[in-house]
């Protein structure tokens, strides 16, 4: 796929993508699960190609210590909590500090969220509602609405988000 044709199937410029494939900026996560809808991949072979042979053990458990990082930017840290046997469903234990947003623009991608916030607070957007999300709180939602998140708080916040694939 050129950078031309990318660039139509995600509503990216090509200079945008052209950067971030050079890797002269970091990506947003809306980016990443743009590009990763055009490619018909997931958000993490996006980042981390390599990510299916992390973790040889076996393709059911996922140990902390071959757990990867996909993202730190944006005051977003995201780790791979899930094995790679599970295909379906990818769990992330994510870390939002204080100013970190998903990006100013709203997205959508296939599937559904699931998440359920272990300490700290954050904002999750859905359809322009704003949902102000606490310590034990859980939220469930088709990834096909358009939603974004952020931190606008004075702590970390700490989220187990799961993301089914289809």
């Amino acid at each position: 796929m050129t950078l031309g044709q990318l660039a139509e199937a995600t509503g990216l410029s090509i200079g945008s993508l052209s950067q971030v494939e050079r890797g002269l900026v970091s990506p947003t996560i809306r980016t990443v699960y743009a590009i990763a809808s055009a490619l018909g991949v997931s958000p993490a072979a996006v980042i981390d190609p390599d990510s299916a042979s992390v973790g040889t053990e076996s393709p059911y458990i996922a140990r902390a210590a071959s757990q990867p990082q996909l993202i730190d930017a944006n005051g977003v840290r995201k780790i791979l909590a899930s094995p790679t046997g599970q295909g379906r469903y990818k769990a992330y234990l994510m870390t939002l500090q204080p100013g970190g947003s998903s990006g100013e623009d709203a997205y959508i991608h296939a599937g559904d969220e699931v998440g359920y916030v272990l300490r700290g607070s954050f904002s999750l957007e859905i359809e322009s509602k704003t949902f102000v999300l606490g310590e034990g709180d859980c939220f469930a939602f088709p990834s096909s609405l358009m939603h974004r998140f952020y931190n606008d708080g004075d702590a970390p916040a700490e989220i187990i988000w799961i993301n089914s694939l289809s």
